[in-house]
């Protein structure tokens, strides 16, 4: 018959709980134990589920704050230095001034070597590569072998020209307005509408049958200081319907506009003109004129009709 009693020593204890049972549970445990200090599975199990459950749990904290920070810094940090090498690489392969400057940002200017300006200088017509430098300025810095590479940046709506030495030192500065971009490229630049509706060209309008009729009447000479290029207007679409000239001078040229009539409606095609052969036309246009105003880089003058 079973004692009701507890056992009076650690042997009978032994004894009377010893069981099959308990035996495979102890040693279950035992296993847990050493795999758990071997393999650290439980640590990697918890990792696990952390890592998968992450997107789920709330974002806070000033540890998550500052490697939240710091990776959008580098990203940024990235993102700043792929465009800068992207716009380096465009200027380094542009092929025209008008290329290289559509490519330039409000906040990312572009430095290209002066080897290579040269060759963009050389592409622009010659009535306006003079606005920008004198070509006898960059021979002479060319052959004090002072002058380097060439700095551009965007200014509000114009274009910055920096000649730098080899310690970025200004050698010359220039910039370039929005109309005079325009009249960079190797076709002639197009605007439409009418000139009339241009207040740079205000009471200076005159048809084109009386000014090209003029035009014929005076030297070759003259004809190509108002027109370079008269190939590029008769090569043009349309008919031209009247002329019009600027109000300002800027390196003794004077901006021109010729009216188109072309299927798609009025255009006018911007050129360059001399200002003594500009002022020679006018002066047959409209005798009352004496000449031009004194001299200066910026210059205003009136008259004219249409």
């Amino acid at each position: 018959m079973p004692a009701w009693s507890q056992p009076q020593d650690v042997k009978t204890w032994m004894l009377q709980g010893w069981s099959f049972r308990g035996a495979v549970l102890l040693l279950a445990v035992f296993a847990i134990l050493i795999s758990e200090v071997r393999f650290s599975w439980v640590e990697v199990l918890v990792g696990r589920y952390l890592a998968a459950t992450n997107s789920h749990r709330p974002e806070s904290g000033s540890v998550w704050e500052r490697g939240r920070l710091k990776q959008v810094a580098t990203q940024t940090l990235e993102q700043m230095v792929t465009r800068q090498l992207t716009a380096q690489r465009e200027a380094r392969e542009a092929t025209s001034l008008p290329e290289l400057i559509g490519g330039l940002s409000a906040s990312q200017g572009a430095m290209i070597s002066a080897v290579h300006f040269k060759t963009l200088y050389t592409r622009i017509p010659p009535t306006i590569a003079r606005t920008l430098f004198s070509p006898i300025f960059m021979l002479r810095i060319s052959a004090e072998r002072s002058w380097d590479r060439v700095y551009m940046e965007r200014e509000n709506e114009q274009v910055g020209i920096y000649l730098l030495d080899r310690s970025n030192n200004v050698l010359s500065y220039t910039t370039l307005s929005e109309q005079q971009l325009m009249s960079t490229g190797t076709e002639q630049p197009v605007v439409s509408g009418a000139l009339d509706e241009q207040p740079e060209f205000s009471g200076r309008i005159y048809p084109a049958d009386r000014f090209f009729m003029v035009l014929d009447t005076l030297p070759p000479e003259t004809q190509r200081g108002v027109l370079a290029q008269p190939d590029i207007l008769l090569a043009a679409e349309g008919i031209p319907v009247c002329v019009g000239f600027s109000d300002e001078v800027n390196a003794d040229l004077i901006r021109i506009g010729v009216e188109m009539d072309t299927p798609q409606g009025r255009q006018i095609l911007l050129t360059m003109g001399q200002e003594w052969a500009v002022w020679q036309v006018r002066r047959l246009l409209e005798p009352r004129l004496s000449g031009p105003p004194s001299r200066k880089q910026h210059r205003r003058f009136g008259g004219g009709d249409r």
